[in-house]
């Protein structure tokens, strides 16, 4: 059955309460219409060509991602490496759709909400604040593991997931953060929480000594690795809502 890209759109909007962040520099939602019925679905971490030639290539007529092309204060003129994007979709009748906060904090589909599962999060709460958003969710692990230990329930059960450690707090941990991503900012406020380690996808530089100085274990599992979990997860449910073929399009950056 052939659905239309602003009926997945639509679906997908209202699934993950998009027009809610307000605060986000992403412009959620459809950006490109390419008006083509769609039969079979891809998701992507990452709108890039990359993505939407593997997307033409695999069959798909909408590509789902997490960061779109559309963001507040770029250039918004289809000229360029941005003309050359947006011909390409429409030329080959590639719909995109783009959700990024919204997609990092869903208590159901979310990055957050996936990874704190992976995790084994338990009595989970909202945490790192981002634009007036909490984005992450923190809670209680049962065992009380290492931080060796979770990062192999990382690489265990997320794609591409090469996790590495800066160990500065307890050997065992029992209290754990999680904000994909860059989530680097929340590393004051989980030592605040009393978080024994917080989970992200990328650090800064500075962050090291934050961190030490706080005396907080940080699991670094990869930006595009962590945000794999929540466009997954939100794009099976709306597939198997409309019963549509799908694909994930594995392009990862490393990072």
């Amino acid at each position: 059955m052939a659905i239309s890209p602003g009926q997945i759109a639509r679906w997908l909007d209202e699934a993950l309460v998009v027009p809610q962040a307000k605060g986000d520099s992403s412009a959620n939602g459809l950006q490109v219409d390419a008006s083509e019925p769609v039969t079979k679905l891809g998701f992507a971490v990452d709108a890039c060509m990359d993505a939407f030639t593997e997307a033409k290539n695999q069959g798909c007529h909408m590509l789902l991602c997490h960061h779109g092309l559309y963001w507040k204060g770029d250039d918004q003129r289809a000229t360029g490496l941005m003309g050359n994007r947006i011909s390409y979709l429409i030329r080959n009748g590639v719909s995109l759709w783009a959700c990024h906060l919204p997609l990092d904090m869903h208590p159901k589909y979310g990055n957050n909400a996936v990874l704190s599962i992976i995790l084994g999060i338990n009595n989970r709460k909202s945490f790192g604040m981002y634009h007036d958003l909490p984005l992450g969710f923190f809670g209680e692990v049962e065992g009380n593991p290492t931080c060796g230990e979770l990062a192999q329930r990382l690489s265990d059960g997320v794609l591409e997931c090469k996790p590495w450690i800066w160990s500065f707090g307890k050997k065992s941990c029992k209290n754990i953060g999680v904000v994909s991503g860059g989530g680097s900012y929340a590393i004051e406020e989980a030592a605040g929480l009393g978080l024994d380690c917080l989970v992200t996808g990328e650090v800064l530089h500075q962050d090291y000594h934050t961190a030490k100085e706080l005396g907080i274990n940080i699991i670094v599992a990869g930006h595009w690795a962590t945000e794999t979990v929540g466009i997954l997860s939100a794009g099976k449910a709306v597939a198997t809502f409309f019963g549509l073929e799908s694909v994930f399009i594995n392009k990862p950056t490393g990072l």
